[in-house]
């Protein structure tokens, strides 16, 4: 990930709200445990490591974690030999954030990757990793609407389930969190220079952007009719089979009869019809 990019994600998560709700949908169900005004910077070696964005599945991502939990014990405890304090040092949690949009396949305990010898079980200590991805079926409660839109949003342009009339429940997103989402997913209908321009984007715009990028596409594989003539022009004008021919292409990329009906307006028991001949 270029510099840039890196930065604007590293920008996000610097907001002490954003970063304790996280930890607090992961650790506590959403309940509010974690205060940001309770946040406190690590000294900026702690934060370089901690803040490196990995879109993609680490194999030794479990110990890198646990490695990263020890580094921060150790660095506390020679903190306070050095303030001579006899307090116990506080409790350290890794969460690592997985924003790939492949499920995450990787060992999560250390004992997925070692060979534990039955005799030495007992003696082994096991390391289990805390992940929050953003694939999966597992729900998280956030507290912060920002937050909530980044990780759903991405979720949602993941599955496609964006592109099937059920993104208008985000309704206005910050540009600054849409930055953050076209970092993870590289869409290609948000635009950056147009997020600059402007403080939030309507999400029902959604199907709209991503029909008029994908229709190019499907030109070249061979519809001629439709999306370049206008969409209702190209229905009310087109053959019975070009008609066929563009739901049976966009059912195969991925769109249901419901979303197809929506975004042509047409009845669902129409195209089903026209897909059985």
């Amino acid at each position: 990930m270029n510099k840039s990019k890196d930065k604007i994600m590293k920008e996000f998560l610097e907001n002490n709200a954003y970063f304790v709700d996280f930890f607090n949908a992961y650790f506590f169900d959403g309940e509010r445990v974690l205060k940001p005004e309770n946040c406190m910077e690590l000294d900026s070696k702690m934060n370089d490591s901690n803040m490196d964005l990995e879109k993609h599945v680490d194999m030794s991502m479990v110990v890198r974690a646990a490695a990263y939990e020890y580094v921060a014990y150790e660095r506390m405890l020679k903190k306070s030999k050095k303030n001579k304090s006899k307090e116990k040092l506080p409790m350290v949690h890794i969460l690592v954030f997985y924003t790939g949009e492949r499920p995450w396949n990787a060992a999560r305990q250390l004992s997925e990757l070692v060979e534990v010898d039955e005799r030495f079980e007992s003696y082994f200590h096991d390391y289990k990793m805390n992940l929050i991805e953003i694939t999966g079926n597992t729900s998280y409660n956030f507290n912060e609407e920002d937050v909530y839109n980044l990780f759903y949003i991405c979720r949602s342009i993941y599955d496609q389930s964006i592109y099937e009339g059920t993104s208008n429940h985000f309704g206005l997103v910050k540009s600054s969190v849409l930055k953050v989402v076209k970092t993870l997913t590289d869409v290609e209908w948000l635009d950056l220079e147009e997020l600059e321009e402007k403080e939030e984007i309507e999400m029902c715009e959604a199907e709209k952007r991503w029909l008029e990028v994908k229709s190019k596409e499907w030109e070249a594989e061979g519809i001629k009719k439709g999306i370049e003539q206008g969409i209702e022009q190209g229905i009310e004008q087109g053959s019975e089979n070009n008609r066929k021919e563009m739901y049976r292409t966009m059912v195969d990329k991925g769109f249901s009869v419901s979303s197809i009906a929506s975004i042509f307006s047409v009845s669902e028991e129409s195209i089903r019809k026209l897909l059985i001949k």
